[in-house]
């Protein structure tokens, strides 16, 4: 898969690797990209632009349907380009970009013709704007929140929801807020649910720095939360001294890692009730047999 130094920030130099797949896909709302670029095709550069690139892209993605309520696998479906002030087809609601070249892109669900999400570009001088998504980066991950219903207070689902939507629209370092949020709650949550021989009280927990309080509970703890409690960190660094851009750099990791950990904990959370569930069915043989 070919990575290009293509993200530019508008009041920055700093430049981000991103592949094709990525900037359609994963870039947030009025991100910016150069849209002349190199690739190295077997010791040779070519050059080409990055919307034909994007017009180019006939990958297969799986990706959550809203319609279907399910994950799906989706296929290129249209890629409609204009130099003109207006682009208007049965797959585009109309669009008025005067003076603009435009590119609208869009991908049809394997299971039902009708369900398709679709995705804009414009040509900017030299560069290339991603100005339209839909449906919203959160309508396609929100099926991801509920099931952690289990283990996350009804609020910190909320801020999960929040933190998806700040992140569709470029606002990494509010991201990096709510997932330390989620974090530090899902902390405070095994304390209280978790008997600790001479446990301290939820005061004195609370005083405690971040890591001592992941020392204190670390049996109880996930196993991947614990490989990678250092998070804390860089969510701090990232609320306090980085900048937009790095934020958006590390985001997807960051995320990836949370999500991990709760996938993680919500497994444990599974068993445990399963075992309560047979263990309430084997009290009721055993009520049936005496």
């Amino acid at each position: 898969m070919v990575r290009l130094s293509l993200s530019r920030s508008v009041s920055d130099n700093k430049i981000k690797e991103m592949t094709i797949k990525e900037i359609i896909f994963d870039s947030s709302l009025y991100q910016r990209f150069k849209n002349d670029v190199q690739i190295d095709k077997e010791g040779e550069l070519m050059d080409y632009t990055l919307d034909y690139l994007i017009r180019e892209f006939n990958e297969r993605v799986e990706m959550y349907c809203t319609e279907c309520d399910s994950r799906r696998i989706f296929a290129t479906d249209k890629s409609v380009y204009s130099d003109t002030s207006r682009v208007s087809n049965i797959h585009f609601p109309q669009t008025q970009i005067k003076n603009k070249p435009s590119l609208f892109k869009s991908f049809r669900c394997s299971q039902n013709e009708h369900h398709s999400i679709h995705y804009g570009f414009l040509v900017d001088n030299t560069e290339l704007v991603k100005i339209s998504e839909y449906p919203s980066k959160y309508d396609s991950v929100k099926d991801t929140f509920n099931k952690f219903k289990k283990i996350l207070d009804k609020s910190y689902i909320t801020e999960l929801s929040k933190a998806a939507q700040l992140e569709s629209f470029g606002y990494a370092i509010a991201a990096f807020l709510y997932y330390r949020r989620i974090f530090e709650h899902l902390i405070i949550k095994t304390f209280k649910e978790t008997e600790i021989p001479d446990k301290v009280t939820e005061d004195e927990f609370r005083k405690k720095r971040m890591e001592d309080k992941i020392s204190y509970i670390k049996e109880y703890l996930p196993a991947y939360f614990n490989d990678n409690s250092h998070i804390y960190g860089i969510l701090s660094k990232g609320i306090h001294e980085l900048s937009e851009e790095e934020c958006q750099k590390h985001l997807s990791i960051v995320k990836t890692i949370i999500f991990f950990s709760l996938e993680e904990a919500l497994e444990i959370r599974n068993k445990e009730l399963r075992k309560e569930e047979f263990s309430k069915k084997l009290n009721e043989i055993n009520t049936d047999l005496k």
